[in-house]
């Protein structure tokens, strides 16, 4: 049976003149709807259908849709169609295991000149993150977590920097595709890691915050892969923690500020 070609809801068409100037607008759109879960994975793109909608010509559309493909959200269908990517595994395995070594890079780079300003903005993130999970707010929940990350990386150089936002924007795909599955769930743990990690950056411990931060991100990428792929053995994440010195895992009963007397109740 054929894919539906989905319109999306909510989507306006959109006021942009000559193709050169639509082209980046509507790559920009359409990257943050597939993000959202707007565009859900499997979804059938449809060039007419899109340009209809949006109310702009092919050509635009066709450019954003090869930009994403090279990004690899969408991937190429016959008729000129395109689909909105799927989890694959390997390529988790791969993404993750990148921010495990490239994150952990960026984060001994932020440690020296992470003073009281940084981390109270990082505090703030982390109550703002809390907040949003006792009112079921995942989009507040997800801006909160993507600030409170970069604030962890931000000594790192400009490049970096950027590498590190493209494989943040594939991880929150795989994460709010296994969201769907336990909404429940998904803040419990890093209610716990979160603050464990930043209180190893203000105390200075290098290793403790580099091995916090690489357990954190190796869970969730284990997670996702049980959820959605459970008879994919991993390959890359292992060999990068490993290769971070990440060491046993901290994340035992009662540890982390999340679990204790300063619990995110007393934080919020």
């Amino acid at each position: 049976m054929p894919q539906p070609i989905i319109v999306i809801d909510g989507i306006e068409p959109l006021s942009l003149t000559g193709v050169r100037q639509s082209v980046g607008p509507l790559h920009t759109l359409l990257r943050e709807c597939i993000l959202d879960g707007r565009l859900a994975p499997g979804t059938v793109l449809s060039q007419v259908a899109l340009a209809r909608q949006l109310g702009v010509s092919r050509t635009p559309v066709r450019e954003a849709l090869r930009m994403l493909q090279e990004e690899g959200f969408v991937e190429a269908e016959p008729n000129q169609r395109m689909r909105v990517a799927g989890l694959d595994p390997s390529a988790l395995d791969a993404d993750y295991s990148m921010r495990i070594t490239l994150e952990c890079l960026a984060l001994t780079m932020t440690l020296d000149g992470f003073g009281s300003r940084v981390e109270r903005e990082a505090e703030a993130q982390l109550a703002a993150m809390h907040r949003a999970a006792r009112a079921k707010d995942g989009e507040g929940w997800f801006v909160a977590h993507r600030e409170y990350h970069r604030l962890l990386t931000a000594g790192a150089g400009e490049p970096l920097r950027r590498q590190l936002e493209a494989l943040a924007d594939r991880s929150v795909r795989y994460i709010r595709i296994t969201q769907q599955l336990d909404p429940e769930s998904w803040p419990r743990a890093g209610d716990t890691e979160h603050p464990a990690i930043l209180d190893a950056v203000i105390a200075g411990d290098r290793d403790a915050a580099v091995s916090r931060l690489a357990h954190h991100l190796e869970r969730t990428a284990l997670n996702v892969l049980g959820q959605q792929a459970p008879g994919y053995r991993p390959q890359a994440v292992p060999r990068a923690m490993a290769l971070v010195g990440a060491g046993p895992s901290p994340w035992g009963p009662g540890q982390g500020r999340g679990t204790g007397p300063l619990g995110p109740d007393e934080r919020s």
